[in-house]
């Protein structure tokens, strides 16, 4: 609604699902813009990104509210255009839209990457998740790969053989998995991973 009303409104086609849009633009759909929030049903914005990279480099902007630092990295390194805050003023929402149809990118200036490859900085006024701390957990591709076998049932002899490491690889990104998960068993990772939308 607040795009539609602008003086120089666009054309606005909203989904209820990720899923939905995904069919969509494996269709052929074409979009100037993509605007998804970080948490949505089903699965979470990265993984959106990632997900319509096979089709298209449609710029996409992403939304956030939750209580934490957002991954702004991951972002980047999934090619999405811009980041803006949900405590924004309207006007910053506008601001980033112009930048990213004009093929600029759009992030927050004020942050920095600290040793473990994280954005720290004042994203502004952040809201409490409803029933989680809002965290999302910063995953690499590697462990990705390890957790989207690992919730297909793969054993870790089969995650090795498929992905061509040694089982005691696997076994440490369990680990580091589980740890950003903040699990110790496997079905409970997987469930972990389903709920937050990681796959």
């Amino acid at each position: 609604m607040m795009i539609e009303n602008r003086p120089d409104p666009h054309d606005v086609s909203p989904f209820e699902c990720p899923l939905e849009l995904i069919g969509v633009l494996g269709r052929g759909d074409r979009f100037d813009l993509i605007i998804c929030d970080l948490i949505m049903s089903r699965m979470n914005g990265l993984a959106f990104v990632d997900a319509i990279r096979r089709y298209h480099r449609v710029p996409v902007i992403i939304l956030s509210g939750i209580n934490a630092t957002p991954p702004i990295p991951e972002m980047r390194k999934l090619g999405v255009f811009g980041f803006v805050h949900k405590s924004a003023e309207d006007d910053v929402l506008f601001e980033a839209i112009e930048h990213v149809l004009a093929g600029r990118l759009y992030f927050p200036t004020d942050y920095t990457i600290d040793e473990d490859g994280r954005a720290t900085g004042d994203f502004g006024r952040q809201v409490e998740l409803a029933g989680d701390e809002g965290l999302i957990p910063a995953l690499s591709a590697r462990q990705m790969e390890v957790l989207r076998l690992l919730a297909v049932g793969a054993t870790n002899g089969e995650i090795a053989g498929q992905l061509g490491i040694s089982e005691n690889t696997v076994k440490s990104h369990l680990k580091a998995i589980f740890d950003a998960l903040r699990v110790t068993k496997r079905t409970a990772c997987v469930r972990a991973a389903r709920s937050l939308g990681v796959i």
